[in-house]
């Protein structure tokens, strides 16, 4: 799914490969960059959309996994090289909208580390 939002650009799709993440300049500057498939066209040919991300937000989007469904809001660059115009949706927001992986489920406390309490003593 793709959508202008005034100068802005929505992307939802999933991921192509794993994020790259670098440091970048004197500075060492987080940057990470991914592909996402966003939909299709006319033609029913695949859309990709390149993505990247600076700063904080570059250590967010470095857990992006390929296949990982990811929601992207910013702004589109363009850059000419050999005579071709490449676009990049340079990210102010991204979310991880769900995951074809497996996340780790948060682990409870063994049972038998509740204790019964006494309805006549409260605890405070």
């Amino acid at each position: 799914m793709r959508a202008k939002l005034g100068d802005g650009v929505m992307a939802c799709g999933n991921a192509t490969k794993d994020a790259e993440f670098k440091r970048l300049g004197e500075k060492n500057t987080p940057n990470c960059k991914w592909g996402m498939a966003v939909g299709k066209d006319k033609d029913d040919n695949t859309v990709f959309a390149n993505c990247e991300a600076w700063g904080r937000l570059a250590n967010h989007a470095a857990e992006i996994k390929k296949g990982d469904p990811v929601l992207v809001f910013g702004q589109m660059k363009s850059h000419e090289y050999n005579g071709r115009t490449y676009h990049t949706l340079v990210a102010d927001f991204v979310q991880f909208i769900g995951s074809t992986t497996e996340r780790q489920e948060p682990q409870l406390p063994p049972e038998d580390s509740f204790f019964q309490m006494d309805d006549d003593d409260p605890p405070f």
